[in-house]
């Protein structure tokens, strides 16, 4: 297996997991006995998105992204009754692999990285709840979980209208509730607490929840007193609540806002940033595979000339795992959450305007990490 250009792994990762799978499952019969032939097509799955995740790693340069879906393995598999040895022969399996073919750049990258991935599926998986007794409204955010996992959807409503009752603002329940009860969603499908159905199903509910609000606060919008956001997940990114939320809290604070979600194609995209007259564009990328289409995407946003001086920000989990991220794809500034996005686009949007001469030509402002 060559891998002498990025594009080389794209090509053959559906050949290469299938040799994988049935190479381990010839050194494991056990595995045959334990889960039968669909076992096997489920871990000839697993070894193409495994083998995606080492892709984007290697063109990114970037092993946290690798080392952290690790992670998320692990725990996710240990749910099926897979153990650490497993996933570490199946790794092993793919290094061995790597190592047979023409010594580069990019092989000598996957097999660094893979050697990381290795070691990471030794240590310990559990990824710690994200409502703590230590930030606000955590009692109504756990009330709030509760009512989406019973699937009581009014339940979960007077949660919020309780909040709303009592002087809460809007900004709160976004941060506090709906971003945190979310990230916690995600954590209970990853540790398998929850299922696909019920992960989809909280999804939902908070988004027709958020949607209940909206009365509350674009009458009370009054003015502009921001720049002009677009935003867009990145190609068939189809996790956008978050950056929902993050269009929503800009237009509170007078931002001029358009939120084009998932499912945009690129010249759509380019089309409307120059017809809005856009000052910042916020990107979103969920999956760690879509990392090297967002870095296309800035590169076409770059190379059009009505979008001179127009500023972009990156954000998602892969952005969230490896910080330095942003750099890695052409953006201009990175932000952990909705809330810390607002500092960046304002900073940015002085940038642009020339409060900060030439300062960003360096690579751009990092906030909040």
């Amino acid at each position: 297996m060559t891998i002498s250009d990025g594009t080389a792994l794209f090509e053959r990762i559906d050949e290469l997991a299938l040799a994988v799978t049935e190479e381990q499952y010839r050194l494991q019969p056990d595995l045959m006995e334990r889960y039968g032939r669909p076992g096997f097509e489920k871990s000839r799955r697993d070894t193409v998105y495994t083998l995606n995740y080492l892709v984007e790693g290697v063109i990114m340069d970037s092993p946290a992204l690798f080392v952290h879906y690790i992670g998320w393995l692990k725990q996710l598999l240990a749910g099926y009754g897979l153990t650490e040895k497993d996933i570490r022969i199946k790794l092993e399996l793919i290094l061995g692999r790597v190592r047979e073919s023409v010594r580069d750049e990019f092989t000598d990258r996957t097999v660094r990285i893979l050697e990381m991935g290795i070691l990471r599926t030794a240590e310990p998986a559990e990824v710690p709840s994200f409502l703590t007794d230590r930030q606000r409204l955590v009692d109504e955010a756990r009330a709030y979980l509760d009512a989406l996992l019973d699937s009581d959807r009014q339940r979960a409503y007077d949660v919020v209208d309780g909040l709303i009752a009592r002087g809460e603002s809007i900004r709160d329940i976004y941060l506090y509730m709906f971003q945190a009860t979310q990230y916690e969603v995600g954590r209970l499908w990853q540790t398998q607490r929850i299922t696909v159905a019920q992960e989809h199903y909280c999804t939902a509910v908070t988004q027709s929840a958020m949607s209940r609000l909206y009365p509350h606060w674009i009458v009370a919008v009054s003015g502009k007193g921001g720049g002009k956001l677009l935003s867009a997940c990145v190609g068939g990114e189809m996790h956008e609540i978050g950056l929902r939320m993050l269009t929503d809290l800009f237009e509170m604070q007078g931002w001029d806002t358009c939120y084009l979600g998932t499912g945009i194609s690129e010249e759509k995209l380019l089309d409307e940033i120059a017809e809005r007259g856009t000052d910042v564009v916020a990107l979103s990328a969920t999956m760690t595979f879509h990392v090297h289409l967002m870095k296309k995407w800035i590169a076409r946003i770059r190379a059009d000339e009505r979008l001179a001086g127009v500023k972009i920000m990156a954000g998602g989990l892969p952005f969230n795992v490896d910080p330095s991220l942003w750099r890695q794809v052409g953006a201009d500034g990175y932000a952990p959450d909705a809330d810390a996005a607002l500092s960046v686009a304002a900073r940015l949007l002085e940038l642009k305007s020339g409060a900060f001469g030439e300062a960003g030509a360096e690579g751009g402002y990092e906030f909040g990490s």
